[in-house]
């Protein structure tokens, strides 16, 4: 007898390689975000620098917003917060090698690591007019701490934590979808990264990139139904590892290597649970 999500009423212990899975996704998705915070750009500013928003907390600092804008030490104060947060990251990812169930003070660790994923995913939403599915597209990334702390502290492979797992990997792919199909405008990162891949012209790139799109919501969808989530799963792995790894292949210079790959490794890092996070979903469910 299966539930109404396809799954066989059972619970069992994570087995060993579906833990290192989780821990190694949540290293790569903190090591990426560690890169981007202590070498390149964070919108920080895009909250911070909002004088609608900021003015009532400036002025209650008795400053004008001149002087807010223009005061240097608090430039470098909002740089020093950033720069902690890119640390905090880089001391986790150690400590996440020493992780067991008796020490819970990483557990509150992971949290608060999520909880800083999640406002970074609010600012990117922000920048970029409050678009719902720039917001859902990042659910991967800091819902993978969380996956970790139910499964080294829960230890119960149990029909929630698969069901949120499909959540987590459905909201990933739709958001993703609505701009690769043109709901929202396409971003120009998308159509070059096809020209690139696939030798097209503008018209073939837009083409797929609908196409593509169009496959997200289905597959975001075909997850709960019987019959087809298992496809749906392996659909999203190698498109969630393809569009990771995207990002670095598209974008690398020989004559520059060093240099595209500071820049642009990180961004692979970051996404790899994009593919790696259904890839759990395929082993704790592959039983089934």
């Amino acid at each position: 007898m299966k539930t109404i999500f396809f799954y066989k009423k059972h619970e069992r212990d994570f087995k060993n390689i579906e833990i290192l899975l989780l821990k190694s996704l949540t290293i790569s998705v903190l090591l990426g975000r560690a890169w981007q915070h202590l070498f390149w750009d964070v919108p920080f500013r895009t909250l911070l620098w909002d004088e609608g928003l900021m003015t009532p907390v400036v002025r209650a600092f008795g400053l004008t917003w001149q002087d807010y804008i223009m005061n240097l030490e608090i430039a470098y104060q909002q740089e020093f917060v950033i720069q902690m947060i890119g640390v905090f990251y880089l001391l986790l990812v150690v400590f996440i090698f020493f992780i067991n169930p008796e020490r819970r003070w990483i557990k509150w660790l992971l949290w608060l690591s999520s909880f800083f994923l999640f406002a970074l995913s609010l600012l990117y939403w922000k920048e970029n007019f409050y678009r719902i599915g720039q917001l859902i597209e990042f659910t991967i990334q800091w819902s993978t701490p969380i996956f970790l702390i139910f499964a080294i502290y829960k230890t119960q492979n149990t029909i929630a934590f698969r069901f949120w797992l499909k959540i987590a990997i459905a909201l990933t792919f739709v958001g993703h979808g609505l701009y690769a199909f043109g709901y929202y405008p396409v971003p120009g990162n998308f159509v070059q990264m096809v020209l690139d891949m696939f030798a097209f012209n503008d018209g073939e790139a837009a083409t797929l990139l609908s196409i593509m799109g169009i496959l997200d919501f289905v597959i975001a969808i075909s997850l709960f139904l019987p019959f087809l989530w298992k496809f749906s799963i392996w659909y999203c792995i190698i498109w969630g590892f393809a569009t990771a790894f995207a990002r670095i292949v598209t974008n690398f210079d020989a004559m520059m290597p060093v240099e595209s790959l500071h820049q642009w490794l990180p961004e692979t890092i970051y996404r790899l649970p994009h593919g790696g996070i259904p890839l759990v979903l395929w082993f704790v469910t592959k039983e089934e």
